[in-house]
Order: structure tokens, then sequence, then C-alpha cells
């Protein structure tokens, strides 16, 4: 039922407006407890509702870019301290192309990486394009004749599910060029965030001891790495709390129906209530993710939560 078509002073008796603020906050928290996070005038259903159904399209594209953007970066930047920790005249050839090909990915603005990626990939080379889907995979998953079933609205895996390779193909072709705009802006932050903290950590005199007493390389390096974990593990909770929450150029350029689309067109329409809803769904994945992260704190370093 649309809002439009209630009377007046039944939207104010359903929301108790005339009631003080107190007693309405008091209902509002009520119902947001329940679930129940108003209704979308924008896209006429519940807003849990319209969360819940572009949720997935956000967790598909973190789910591949983000093991690039963070076990990559982890590796690429204690790749790169150790080489720069070498005792060499020069500096070295490796880590110097490491650190300025991520200072240039960094800086170069994401629209911008993705209309480059769309121009290449989808005008000149016809590769792939915008969207999650092409047009056969649309046609064989919404057609009325479609046996499809969908079981966690990520294409890729109900597509392994569903028993159709190649919807799974197609799926994985479209999230390519999404992905590597993530990774090109995200992957250079955990790269020098890992970079600083193993250099920090090969410099500290319990690692030059171990090296003194003759210990094996490999052991001095598991140590540093354990220990320089902390730093790496803040930066790369961010990270991927702010996908889970919309990365809207990406999704507004690829034309991805994720949550961060959601956000933008619940902002030009003036719907609130999604917006509110928006907003308390992201306060909680980041309360989740901090909590994941000071769990991981205390198994890394115990010392560190004593």
């Amino acid at each position: 039922m649309q809002l439009s078509r209630i009377p007046i002073d039944k939207l104010i008796e359903k929301y108790h407006l005339n009631d003080p603020f107190y007693v309405q906050y008091y209902m509002w928290i009520t119902e947001v407890l329940r679930g129940n996070f108003g209704y979308s005038h924008l896209y006429n259903k519940p807003v849990i509702t319209a969360i819940l159904q572009n949720l997935p399209a956000t967790l598909e594209l973190v789910m591949y870019a983000a093991p690039i953007i963070l076990l990559g970066g982890y590796k690429l930047g204690v790749f790169s301290a150790k080489r720069a920790s070498r005792k060499t005249p020069k500096e070295d050839t490796i880590d110097f192309a490491i650190r300025n090909i991520s200072i240039f990915g960094y800086s170069i603005p994401r629209f911008c990486i993705a209309l480059l990626l769309l121009v290449i990939f989808y005008m000149f080379l016809r590769w792939t394009g915008p969207g999650r889907l092409g047009h056969d995979a649309e046609h064989a998953i919404f057609s009325h004749s479609s046996n499809w079933t969908h079981y966690t609205g990520l294409y890729t895996i109900d597509a392994l599910l569903n028993r159709e390779p190649w919807i799974f193909l197609d799926a994985l072709k479209h999230l390519f060029l999404p992905v590597i705009t993530l990774s090109t802006e995200m992957l250079p932050i955990v790269i020098r965030v890992t970079r600083s903290a193993m250099l920090g950590e090969l410099t500290m005199p319990y690692i030059v001891l171990a090296k003194a007493k003759g210990l094996d390389e490999k052991a001095v390096s598991r140590h540093a790495e354990r220990n320089c974990l902390t730093s790496v593990l803040t930066v790369s909770g961010m990270l991927l709390a702010s996908m889970l929450t919309g990365v809207v150029i990406t999704e507004y350029v690829f034309l991805i129906q994720g949550v961060g689309h959601l956000t933008v067109n619940a902002a030009q329409k003036f719907d609130y209530p999604l917006l509110v809803g928006l907003a308390i769904t992201f306060c909680l994945i980041f309360a989740l993710i901090n909590l994941f992260v000071e769990i991981a704190y205390a198994r890394i370093n115990p010392r560190a939560t004593g």
C-alpha cells in the first residue's frame, strides 16, 4: 500500500507524530529491533527487503575483490619490505617498482579507472561490459520458462549450484572490470601499510638479535610478519567494511545493483526510511568487522589486549 493513498490523519496516527519525541523514538527503535526499518516509497517495498535484494550484488563483488586486495596487498608489502631491508649499495629495483606502481595506482581517481577499462574492454575489444550478466545469461535466468533456482543471489555461486557453468563464466567475466577497478585503488593502501609496518619490525632489536644468533631468515621473517599484522588488520578491516557498505562509483559505472547504487538512488529521491535503514545496516557492518578485528588482535598478540 503506497503512503500517498493514506489520509494524512491516518499517517499521523500510524507514526505517532502527535506524541512526544521520546515516545516516537521508542516506537521506532522497537520496530527496528524487530527488523522493521519502515517502507520504501521509491521501491514500493519494505526497506529490509530492498536492502536484502541488493546486498548479494555487493557481496559478490567483495568476495572476489577482497582476497586480491587484502591477501595480495599483504604479500606484496612483505616482499617489498624484505627487498628494501637488504643492505645493498643501490636501491632495490623491485621494491622501487612496487612502491611507484602503488603510488600511481592510488593517485588515479576510481571513476577514471572504471571508464578507461570500459572504453578498452567494452567499446574496443567487446570482451565484457557493464552489468552483472550478459543478455543470454539474463534470459536464461529470468525468462518464464527458466528452471533457475535463486539460492544466494550471487550469480557465480548460484550458477554452480544450478549446474550452469557457462553462466558462471559469464558472471565471472562481468566481475573482472569492477574487481580490477577496486584493486587498483585499494591494493596500494594495503601494500604501503604492510611495507611500512614490516620495515619497522625488521629494524627492531629482537630481529637484530635473532639474526646475530644465526636464526634462519624464514623464521626471522615469520616473527616480523606476525608482529606487523596488527597494523595491517586495522586498515584491512576498514577497507573491507567500506567495500561491504557499497562502492558507489564502481557500482554506478558498471551498473551493479548493489547497496552503493541503492544508497545513491535513495538520496536522490529523498527516500528517508531507506536511507535510515541503510545507515543502520552500515553501522552494524562496521561494528561486526571491528569486533572481528579485535578478536583477531587477541589471537595474534594476546599482550595487545592485556
